[in-house]
């Protein structure tokens, strides 16, 4: 059982040592650093844009009324002019979001294709229906304050993970945790203060994992991540997490403190669906509260012993 808390923090640098692979048995990985954010590319995908499906229409769409062979999306500001090497049958467009470049559309051809201008105009109105199709995801997928997965959006992948465990003996990790004493905070600062914690703490964890993980707002102050990872791994995670949650500071309340409590559980063949280990994380973040909070549990505490006689 680990009953984590800031006295009893292992102090060896080792404990938060980035793992490469996640698969692996080491300690899991910080974020990896910037990279472009190809739509198709191999490897995961980055939580905080639409899957590939989301744009097949549109990339479609393009290759058929411009006749290119090669169609991408790319969700990186300074991607926009990499072409590897290409010089001839290449255009790109920005796309832009509320004045901020996000990406960049582009379309590859034969080496001999000189693209017109009526062309590149097209691909500028393309680019626009990209950034409200990315908009529409947002507001679907996105919590507004937090930038965290919408409950919805973490549900789904929790029980897309749970399936794939099942099925291919995958391992899947959930973790749960809820913002203590959440309430005194509102009723002490306001409902402004609250947001702001809300925010910080979103921001934080945010930077403690990789762009690939699954971090959801389920409702209230309660958060979870989803890991393919062992539990042992990702008891390293939530101890990393409630350490960032801790030294948070909230903008404008600087008296503000918080702390976090965790319980995290890991998929078995035991468990009957994705609701069975949602509740098997929630019975050890309660008991971690009951056990005096910012802390994280992974086991529950054994039941105490009656003497009857």
């Amino acid at each position: 059982m680990n009953t984590s808390n800031p006295e009893h923090a292992n102090p060896d640098p080792r404990m938060s040592a980035p793992m490469q692979d996640p698969k692996a048995a080491a300690n899991p990985a910080r974020p990896s650093p910037a990279r472009p954010k190809l739509i198709g590319a191999p490897e995961p995908a980055p939580k905080w844009i639409p899957s590939a499906a989301q744009f097949d229409t549109i990339r479609a769409l393009i290759k058929s009324v411009l006749r290119v062979s090669s169609v991408s999306i790319s969700f990186d500001g300074s991607d926009l002019l990499r072409t590897s090497g290409v010089r001839a049958g290449f255009i790109g467009v920005p796309l832009v979001r509320n004045g901020e470049l996000v990406g960049a559309l582009r379309v590859l051809d034969s080496a001999d294709r000189a693209f017109t201008a009526e062309e590149s105009a097209l691909l500028e109105g393309f680019a626009a229906l990209v950034v409200d199709q990315f908009e529409l995801w947002q507001q679907a997928s996105r919590d507004p304050l937090t930038g965290a997965m919408s409950r919805r959006a973490f549900s789904n992948d929790l029980h897309k993970a749970v399936a794939a465990s099942a099925r291919m003996d995958e391992e899947t990790t959930l973790i749960l945790f809820d913002l203590d004493h959440f309430k005194k905070c509102n009723d002490t600062f306001g409902h402004a203060a609250g947001d702001a914690t809300l925010a910080a703490v979103g921001r934080a964890v945010a930077g403690e994992l990789r762009a690939y993980d699954t971090f959801g707002r389920l409702g209230g102050e309660e958060f979870g991540i989803l890991l393919s990872v062992p539990l042992a791994a990702a008891v390293e995670v939530a101890e990393r997490v409630r350490r960032a949650i801790a030294r948070t500071e909230v903008p404008g309340h600087p008296a503000l403190r918080i702390t976090a409590s965790f319980g995290v559980a890991q998929w078995s063949g035991a468990m009957a669906d994705a609701a069975a280990l949602m509740d098997a994380a929630d019975a050890r973040l309660y008991a971690a509260k009951q056990a005096g909070r910012n802390r994280v549990l992974d086991t529950l505490p054994a039941p105490a012993l009656s003497v009857v006689g």
